[in-house]
This record gives C-alpha cells, sequence and structure tokens, in this order.
C-alpha cells in the first residue's frame, strides 16, 4: 500500500480477528480509490468531503495511536459518545479494531447525561470520545473516567506504525458493546463479537448477491450510528476493499439525492446541481458500464423515510428530477433495504410508484447483530401479498413478509412458546401457525455486559429466544405479526414502556404537582392508529388524588402539547391521551394486553 512501508502481514496475521479490517486497508487496488464521502449539514445544504481508502487508513491509525495515548489497552472498553453520525466515531472504530479496544455505543437521541454515564459505569469503560456538542456535564459525570475530544485527539495524534497494533484478538472476542432496551426496561449491553460481525458480512453479501470481489458496494448510511443497523453496515464497509461509505450526519430531505449519486457513482457535490437532463444522462451512463462494473447501492432505511419520501414527491420537492430519481432507483443496482419497524402494503405501493421497485426488507435484532431473515432481492408481489391475506383458524391473520434466513449463516424458526416451564418450549409451530420467532447461528450475542443471568435466560442450545415478535411460516418463507413484548415503535426505533412511562410520571409530577409524585400514574401503549408501522403513544392518566382530579381539564387540553416538547427521548412524546384507572395484576404491575384493548376501546 504506497505511503505504508511495513508490512501488513507481518505483525497481524489471519489469525487475528482484525486482519480482514487490514487486508481491506491494504489492498493495492482499493488504497488510492474513493472509500468516504463525509456529508455534513451546513445550515441547510448538505456538503461532502471525500476520502481515499488510503486516507482514511491514515486517520484510522491517528485514531489508533490517540487510543493508545489516553490509555486505552487491548480488552478495554471506549464509550462513544456523539451527537450525530462522524467521521470521527467511524475512524476510531476502526482504530479500535487495530488495537484491541471494544468501542461502547451511546444514544445521543434517548440518553439523558446520567443514563449515558451509567453506561460509561456499567461496562466499566476506561475512556469516553465526545464531539464539541457532547452535554458539558458528562465529562463531570463519568469522573474519574476521561472524556476526550474526539476531533482534537485526531488531529494531535501521529499515526500509529502497524508493528504496533494488537495481533492478538480472536473471533470471539468482543468487537462492540450497544446497548438495547430489552423487554424490562432496563438498558443492557450487548455483546457482539468478531465472529458475530464476519458472520453478518457473509450474510449480507450472499443474501444481496454481491460476494463476488469484483463487485462494487456502495453504502449510504443515514441511520444513527449509536444503533445496531448503522454499526452493522459500517463494520461492513470496512472489511471489504471494494466498498464505499457515504456517511449523513443525519437524515435530510437531501438524502434522496445522495442515493441518486451512489447510483451514478459520482460524489453529491456533482450532482446535487444537476438539473433533470443532466441526471437522466448520468443514469444512462453508470447502467451501460454495471455490465463492466457490478454494483449494489445499498441504503439501509426504516418505512417512516418512505413516508418522508412520499410526502416530497407529493409536494413537488424532492431535491432531484423526480423521473430522474425513479429511472435512478428503479435500476443502477439499487436496494432499498428496510428494516426495524414492519413493511406493509402502503410502503410498498409507495416504493413501487415513487421507485419503480419493492422493498428489500431485513428483520432482526441487536442481539443478532442485525440480521436474521431477508427477502429476496427479486421478492414478487404475491409473497408480500400472501401474508397481507392470511388467515388463521378462520380469523384475520395479517402478517409481514421478512422472507427466510440465510443458511448456512443464520437459522430462524416459530414456535409455540419461549417458555421454558411450558411443554411446547421451542416447538416449531405449524404451517401458517402464529407463534415466536427464535434465531440462531455465529451472529447472535456473546452476553449481556454483567448480567450473566439474563444472559442464560436468552439463549438455548444456541437459540436466541428474546426476540419478542410473533409471527408465521408459510412455505418456508416468514412473516412477522406483532410484537410480543411491551415495546413502542416509533421512527424505526423500539422503546420500552417502562421507559417512557417513568419519563412522563416525571413529567407529569415537574409540570402539574410542583415535583411532587405519587398525584398520578401514567403508562403507556403503542396503538398503530394512522400508520401501519408507527406506533402513536397512548397514554393512560390515573388520577390518584382530590388534587389530581382537580386538574383533569387542564392535563387533558394541555399534557400532549407540554409533554411532547419537554421529555427527550423520541418515543416518550405523546400522541394521546385518556383518563381511566390502570388494570393491575396481584403485585401492582400494569396488564400491558388489557390496558392496550382498553385503549383501543
Amino acid at each position: 500500500m504506497a505511503g505504508f512501508e511495513a508490512n501488513f502481514s507481518s505483525p497481524v496475521t489471519s489469525a487475528s480477528a482484525a486482519f480482514p479490517y487490514l487486508a481491506a486497508l491494504s489492498d493495492d487496488e482499493a488504497a488510492d480509490r474513493f472509500f468516504l464521502e463525509d456529508l455534513k449539514l451546513a445550515g441547510r445544504e448538505l456538503r461532502g468531503t471525500l476520502y481515499s481508502r488510503k486516507a482514511f487508513a491514515k486517520l484510522a491509525f491517528r485514531a489508533a495511536a490517540a487510543l493508545r495515548t489516553h490509555g486505552a489497552r487491548p480488552g478495554d472498553r471506549t464509550a462513544h459518545y456523539f451527537t450525530d453520525n462522524r467521521l470521527e466515531d467511524i475512524c476510531f472504530r476502526l482504530g479500535a479494531a487495530l488495537v484491541g479496544t471494544v468501542p461502547v455505543t451511546i444514544n445521543w437521541q434517548s440518553d439523558d447525561v446520567q443514563r449515558a454515564a451509567s453506561k460509561v459505569r456499567r461496562t466499566r469503560a476506561t475512556l469516553a470520545l465526545v464531539d464539541e456538542a457532547t452535554p458539558a456535564e458528562f465529562a463531570a459525570a463519568i469522573r474519574p473516567v476521561r472524556a476526550v475530544d474526539a476531533a482534537r485527539a485526531l488531529a494531535a495524534a501521529a499515526p500509529l506504525a502497524p508493528e504496533h497494533f494488537c495481533g492478538a484478538t480472536t473471533a470471539g472476542d468482543d468487537r462492540f458493546v450497544i446497548f438495547t432496551s430489552g423487554t424490562t426496561g432496563e438498558p443492557k449491553g450487548v455483546r457482539l463479537t468478531y465472529e458475530a460481525y464476519d458472520c453478518n458480512r457473509r450474510t449480507f453479501e450472499a443474501f444481496l448477491e454481491c460476494a463476488a470481489p469484483d463487485v462494487q458496494v456502495d453504502v449510504v448510511a443515514t441511520n444513527p450510528l449509536h444503533h445496531t443497523n448503522s454499526t452493522a453496515m459500517v463494520d461492513w464497509a470496512c472489511r471489504r476493499p471494494r466498498a464505499a461509505l457515504r456517511l449523513l450526519q443525519r437524515y435530510t430531505t437531501q438524502y434522496w439525492g445522495v442515493v441518486v449519486a451512489a447510483a451514478c457513482g459520482l460524489p453529491w457535490e456533482n450532482v446535487k446541481r444537476f438539473d433533470g437532463e443532466a441526471t437522466q444522462r448520468a443514469v444512462a451512463r453508470r447502467a451501460s458500464l454495471l455490465a463492466a462494473e457490478p454494483q449494489r447501492v445499498v441504503c439501509p432505511l426504516v418505512a417512516r423515510h418512505v413516508d418522508f419520501l412520499e410526502s416530497l414527491c407529493a409536494q413537488g420537492t424532492l431535491p432531484v428530477d423526480p423521473a430522474a430519481f425513479r429511472s435512478c432507483v428503479g435500476g443502477c443496482g439499487v436496494v432499498l433495504l428496510l428494516g426495524s419497524a414492519p413493511v406493509g402494503p402502503t410502503t410498498v405501493q409507495r416504493l413501487e410508484k415513487r421507485c419503480a421497485q419493492r422493498p428489500t426488507v431485513r428483520f432482526g435484532s441487536t442481539e443478532t447483530c442485525l440480521q436474521v431473515c431477508g427477502t429476496p432481492l427479486d421478492a414478487p408481489l404475491a409473497a408480500f401479498e400472501r401474508g397481507w391475506a392470511h388467515t388463521w383458524r378462520g380469523e384475520p391473520c395479517a402478517g409481514y413478509y421478512i422472507g427466510r434466513a440465510h443458511a448456512p449463516h443464520t437459522e430462524a424458526k416459530v414456535v409455540r412458546s419461549v417458555d421454558r416451564a411450558s411443554q411446547e418450549f421451542l416447538v416449531t409451530c405449524g404451517e401458517g401457525e402464529p407463534g415466536f420467532i427464535v434465531a440462531r447461528g455465529r451472529n447472535v450475542f456473546a452476553g449481556y455486559v454483567g448480567d450473566d443471568e439474563a444472559t442464560a435466560a436468552a439463549l438455548e442450545g444456541g437459540w436466541y429466544l428474546n426476540l419478542g415478535d410473533v409471527g408465521y411460516a408459510l412455505g418456508g418463507d416468514l412473516y412477522w405479526q406483532s410484537r410480543d413484548s411491551a415495546m413502542l415503535i416509533k421512527g424505526g426505533s423500539n422503546y420500552s414502556y417502562e421507559q417512557i412511562n417513568q419519563e412522563l410520571s416525571e413529567f407529569l409530577a415537574a409540570a402539574y404537582f410542583g415535583g411532587e409524585g405519587g398525584a398520578c400514574a401514567v403508562a403507556v401503549v403503542g396503538l398503530r392508529l394512522d400508520s401501519e408501522h408507527e406506533d402513536q403513544c397512548c397514554c393512560t392518566i390515573e388520577l390518584k388524588t382530590d388534587l389530581a382530579r382537580s386538574k383533569r381539564a387542564e392535563i387533558e387540553a394541555t399534557f400532549v402539547a407540554r409533554a411532547r416538547h419537554a421529555v427527550a427521548c423520541k418515543g416518550a412524546r405523546p400522541d394521546r391521551v385518556r383518563f381511566a384507572a390502570l388494570p393491575r395484576n396481584f403485585k401492582g404491575a400494569v396488564l400491558v394486553k388489557e390496558l392496550k384493548a382498553a385503549a383501543w376501546d
């Protein structure tokens, strides 16, 4: 690799789990090719900075040196608390693989300072990487752990020489710790290994038909890096020599223009001022080149993004010519990869209308390193419709197509029970019979940080039991039906009812009762009222005192609007409110099923 005299294969052999990253960096053909477009918002304008694989490698080597300088050692965990998708985050993720440290992601969208600090403590992180917008109180909250400005540390470091890389990482070592709410509301740190990410890469390359080394893979990432989705996608791009990554700071309407730029094989700066005719010419040029250089433009999305696209098209504000957009996204190897929420008929119809293609659906969770099942690239409409029209024992049982597991990399089946005490524990369901989806494979997590009991409860014979999803199988195809756990889906993310209940209870006390708790109890359920893939946060408030009852009219008139502006967690922003006694069991726990039925009524 030009510019690096050291032999990459000498300090790190193929026995090291970090070797695939080094092999990608050292590939002579890939070294000077475009690898990364860092897309940042400047006001309303989206501007990109380009990096070759070689230039990115230099930054990753600087990040590796900075980790060493600040005391991180092999096996140490380092928290990543950035406030949007940052180039520095990507650099330090690869730097961590080179020196054997383990990044811990922190959810900048919903974690307040105390919750972020608790993740640092629970994972025993020895260092925290931050940006200039990370709350200043965070540094004080995590002492004696140091908070280090990642951009400054990167600028101050000299690249770490390859002979000083850690060569002792193994496939079973932790690659990332990613937190998930789980079904109890208490965030759990999910340990995902190098082996899991190797499995994820092989899964995606088989699933998306791009395993051949001559296929150029272009990933357009806009989902937050603290989630498992973008983490897996970025890790895949870093492992593959013929890959490029376009990283958006956050979702913006110009995202759809970036997709066109990727399909045309051009930087966003070259495409954003195109008129419709120029875009059509670029699309035609790219299409003619695909035979010589096969390509996949992979666009990980959630169904909510399709709602945004429809709105832009309907209002005539799409940032590129609609006709060129349709012909581009309908061809040129573009894959709209939807997950994190069900993909129903409205979403499918909108994509067929606006993009001349159906979505490719992926299904999985944090604990499965993102991927368990997926639909074929050429899935027929009939496969989707089969689930929408399904009945079970004469009753409607609509489901959403999620495809099949990826043999030999992942397995999935539908079982009657995930309760070890049941006689039907892990008994496979019949054709079309609803049950619990379970999964296994090398992609499954190694365990929860500091919680052996929860780890043991989630795994049985390699099967991961806690997906919390109900579905059924038809002719070998899997269909998702509902969530079994107490979770609310909003904006493509899952939020636990318990977390939302706590935030709204604290808001109620502060906003209406001078901070004194006990006057009200609040519990939420997610109801799909206006969307087939997005829950509305429906709150039931129980008025427990005379003072609370006297304030009912005020709360009813102002609660939704005030809370939507006051609570930090997106999932906790209420959409509707009702007043009633909360159904509880003899232990005092809210009965979610009964509450949901009452809220529907």
